[in-house]
C-alpha cells in the first residue's frame, strides 16, 4: 500500500472517528424558562446527554447574556490551564460546578439575583473539537408580603375596606371574595404601583353593606409564580353604622304626612282661588248697583228740574 492511500485511510479514520465521537453528545435544552426568586439563587441548567468525559478531553464552557446593546461574559472557562473569565457585575455571583464539568453538567450557579439578571443566556460548550450551545431564558419573580386589610372608614350603611401589599413581581392580580369564595370585581377599585425598587406594591379597596356579608377575604396572586396569599376578616354588626328597627316605618309615616301638608295646602289653595273670586264677584255686582242708582238719580233730578247731585265715588 503506498504512503498516499496509507493517509488517505489515516483521514478517513479521523473523520469517522470525529463524527462518532459527536454524536455521543447533545445539550438537553430546558422545555420551559427558569424561574427564579429574586434575590436568591437559581441555577441555569446546561446538562449534556452523558454522565461521564474522559479526563483526556479538553472542556471549555461560557455562560453569555444577551442584552439589547451588549453581550455580557457571565463566566467563561476555558481549562485547567487558562485563566477564568468574567464580567464584574457577575463577579462572586456566578460560577460552575467544578464537579460536575466531567459529568456533562455545565449549568450555571448564579446568586443574589436582582432585576437586571433576567434575559436570554447562552450555554456554549467545547469537548475536544465538538462544539454545542443552547439559550436558556431567566425570568424573576418575588413573593410579596402577606395582605393588610384595613377599615377605613363609612360608606353610607356600608363599611370601606381596603387591602395592601407590598414587594411582589412582576405586577400582582388583586381579588376580593365573599364568604362562599366567589369574587366580588364590580364593587373593588384595586391600584398597582412600580416602587424604586423595581418590585410592585398593591392597594384594592371594597364597600361592603350591612346584611350582605359578614365574612370578606383579600386574595393577592402572582400568575408567574403560581403563587397566591390570602387574608380573611370576619365583620360584626357593631361595626356598621348604627340603624333603628323603626327607620323604615318612620320613614314611610314622615312621607305620609309629607303627602297630607301637600293635599291640604292645595286644598286651602283652590278655597281662597274661590273666596278671591266671590269677593271679585261681589264688588263688580256692588258697582254695577251704584253706577244704576246714580243713573236713577239723575233721571229724577232732569225731570224735577234740580240741580243735579255731585256724583258718587267709592261704595258703602
Amino acid at each position: 500500500m503506498s504512503s498516499s492511500s496509507t493517509t488517505v485511510c489515516i483521514l478517513i479514520f479521523l473523520d469517522i472517528s470525529h463524527v462518532l465521537t459527536v454524536g455521543q453528545f447533545t445539550i438537553i435544552p430546558p422545555e420551559n424558562p427558569i424561574v427564579g426568586f429574586l434575590g436568591k439563587e437559581v441555577i441555569l441548567p446546561c446538562q449534556l446527554t452523558t454522565s461521564s468525559i474522559a479526563e483526556s478531553t479538553s472542556i471549555q464552557v461560557q455562560w453569555i447574556l444577551d442584552k439589547s446593546s451588549e453581550k455580557i461574559d457571565v463566566k467563561s472557562y476555558y481549562g485547567r490551564n487558562r485563566p477564568e473569565t468574567q464580567d464584574n457585575r457577575y463577579r462572586g455571583r456566578a460560577e460552575l460546578s467544578r464537579i460536575g464539568l466531567s459529568k456533562g453538567n455545565m449549568s450555571l450557579i448564579l446568586k443574589k439575583t436582582h432585576l437586571n439578571d433576567q434575559g436570554n443566556y447562552t450555554c456554549i460548550v467545547f469537548l475536544g473539537d465538538w462544539y454545542e450551545e443552547v439559550v436558556v431564558e431567566l425570568l424573576l419573580a418575588a413573593k410579596g408580603t402577606e395582605p393588610s386589610i384595613a377599615l377605613v372608614d363609612y360608606k353610607g350603611w356600608g363599611i370601606g375596606l381596603t387591602c395592601s401589599s407590598n414587594g411582589w413581581y412582576p405586577n400582582p392580580k388583586a381579588f376580593w371574595l365573599d364568604s362562599e369564595g366567589k369574587v366580588q370585581s364590580k364593587q373593588s377599585d384595586t391600584t398597582v404601583t412600580e416602587t424604586k425598587a423595581g418590585n410592585f406594591s398593591v392597594s384594592s379597596s371594597i364597600t361592603i353593606e350591612s346584611g350582605v356579608d359578614h365574612e370578606v377575604s383579600c386574595k393577592i396572586i402572582n400568575e408567574l409564580l403560581g403563587m397566591e396569599i390570602e387574608s380573611r376578616i370576619l365583620i360584626s354588626d357593631a361595626l356598621y353604622p348604627a340603624t333603628s328597627h323603626w327607620l323604615a316605618p318612620f320613614l314611610i309615616i314622615l312621607l305620609l304626612f309629607i303627602c297630607l301638608l301637600v293635599s291640604a295646602g292645595y286644598k286651602v289653595r283652590q278655597n281662597y282661588q274661590k273666596l278671591s273670586q266671590c269677593e271679585k264677584q261681589k264688588n263688580e255686582a256692588q258697582a254695577d248697583r251704584n253706577h244704576i242708582t246714580e243713573a236713577i238719580g239723575i233721571q229724577v233730578a232732569k225731570h224735577h228740574g234740580q240741580a243735579l247731585p255731585l256724583p258718587m265715588y267709592g261704595h258703602n
